[in-house]
């Protein structure tokens, strides 16, 4: 018994470093994976999501170019990181030092940290407002604590993501399993009463609130929507589905688990927003269907919520322990509180300043993961066929293929910036303003062909002449 449970702790110990993760430590299977998949996919963004197509596109139209868009970036999402994670039982930030070099990718760090502190901000502070508005419709609250109200839930909310972290990979996986199951029951639950209630034929034949007129830029722009919603994915996958031993066990659990929940929870924001002109249910939930359902909005808010804050918090501290001084001097109780400190204190002090400022800072951090996901597919496909060096990936030294220059990949960081630009020429992220070209070949897409053209041609001309990087070997 002694023996395995010592076991039981190395495998934790291992699970939840930033060493590669062999085979016979990776304990999660298939449905193990799409528990914690799905409780991160049903986020309480999708209904933004959904408010935001709602502006282009009818519920026919929109349900369409949803359902294409997320499964569309969910391809490239795990083209990406599945097969290498899988093949090396590496997460993303070690996957991203053959491309950025080993301080290069430091800017993964960065784009992880700060995508899912953004991203957890934004869901704690929901739930937290939430909260209060169900509190001062039953009569519970008055409206002058609202704020003290929302703090203190936001706070409740992170402490219960914090406790669900200190068990590492299986007490995400556990209590993503139990998540996963209420979710998918509120979520049907919600959708029943929106349509039972609104009508069928009323969300069907209502107009987008701002169609352009032009129905292919319509809905390459809902398209667009939800493939750069899905691209933000990219800083979640590697540290879960390192977790599963095949990619066998890992492709249709991400498709179905992460990538598509996205597009159908957001079918609840498009409609509720085509047909009551607010997509967020929680507040018209307590109009049309009572206290009670909007309780029940509530628990669904809250799971999803808090669900997703588990697994963005896990995946940012395995990325967290990349960095050296922080892997020898914390413990991984100590990292997940770096995680998830910024959150509770933009939570606690600034939640209405954050909430306003968070369309751009998110569009333009989800711009960034185009143009990355490119860069990284036709690194590890085209350039390294499918090898990297695990020898090379740890030693940090002068001497690692890795090091490049300096410890840093300047051609990959060339052609992340290509993709940029390319991105922001074809559809300003802010005011959606776009290119001619625009409704004909959307942005994303476009991005990360041109940063992976631009990336290889570069390796070929300069980084592999100059035997940098290890390729071939």
């Amino acid at each position: 018994m002694k023996i395995k449970n010592v076991e039981l702790s190395i495998s934790q110990e291992v699970a939840q470093s930033s060493w590669p993760l062999p085979k016979n430590q990776r304990t999660w299977t298939s449905w193990g994976l799409m528990g914690v998949a799905l409780s991160a996919g049903v986020a309480a963004w999708s209904y933004s999501i959904g408010g935001y197509v709602a502006y282009y596109l009818n519920a026919t139209m929109g349900t369409i170019a949803m359902i294409a868009g997320c499964l569309v970036g969910m391809f490239f999402v795990a083209l990406a990181t599945v097969p290498v994670s899988i093949k090396y039982g590496v997460e993303n930030i070690a996957s991203s030092k053959p491309i950025f070099g080993e301080k290069g990718s430091i800017f993964a760090i960065f784009l992880q940290y700060a995508s899912i502190v953004g991203w957890n901000c934004l869901l704690i502070i929901l739930f937290g407002k939430a909260v209060s508005q169900v509190l001062i419709a039953t009569g519970i609250l008055q409206s002058s604590s609202q704020q003290i109200v929302t703090a203190v839930s936001s706070l409740a909310a992170l402490a219960i993501s914090w406790i669900s972290l200190r068990g590492g990979s299986a007490s995400v996986k556990n209590s993503s399993l139990i998540i996963s199951i209420l979710v998918a029951l509120t979520g049907i639950l919600i959708m029943y009463k929106l349509v039972s209630t609104v009508g069928i034929s009323k969300i069907f034949t209502a107009k987008p609130q701002a169609s352009s007129g032009d129905r292919l830029l319509n809905y390459t722009t809902g398209f667009e929507i939800l493939v750069a919603s899905v691209l933000s994915w990219w800083p979640y996958m590697g540290g879960i589905v390192r977790m599963v031993p095949s990619s066998g066990k890992a492709l249709w659990p991400t498709m179905l688990g992460m990538g598509l929940p996205t597009g159908v929870i957001s079918l609840i924001g498009l409609f509720s927003a085509l047909a009551t002109g607010n997509y967020d249910p929680t507040k018209w939930f307590v109009e049309v269907g009572g206290i009670g359902f909007g309780i029940i909005a509530l628990l669904f808010l809250a799971l999803a919520n808090i669900g997703t804050a588990i697994v963005g918090a896990y995946t940012t501290g395995i990325g967290l322990r990349q960095i050296k001084w922080i892997e020898r001097n914390t413990t991984w109780n100590q990292t997940t509180l770096i995680v998830l400190l910024p959150v509770a204190l933009i939570s606690a002090f600034i939640p209405d300043q954050f909430l306003n400022s968070i369309p751009s800072f998110l569009a333009f951090l989800g711009v960034a993961f185009a143009p990355v996901i490119g860069v990284q597919i036709t690194d590890y496909f085209l350039l390294r066929k499918q090898r990297i060096s695990l020898d090379q990936l740890y030693k940090g030294d002068k001497q690692s293929d890795y090091h490049f220059w300096s410890g840093v990949n300047v051609v990959a960081f060339i052609s992340c910036i290509v993709g940029f630009f390319a991105y922001i020429y074809l559809l300003d992220p802010i005011s959606y303003e776009s290119a001619s070209s625009f409704k004909y070949i959307s942005a994303s897409i476009p991005a990360m062909l041109l940063s992976g053209v631009c990336y290889y041609l570069l390796t070929k001309i300069i980084v592999i002449p100059m035997k940098k990087g290890g390729y071939g070997q």
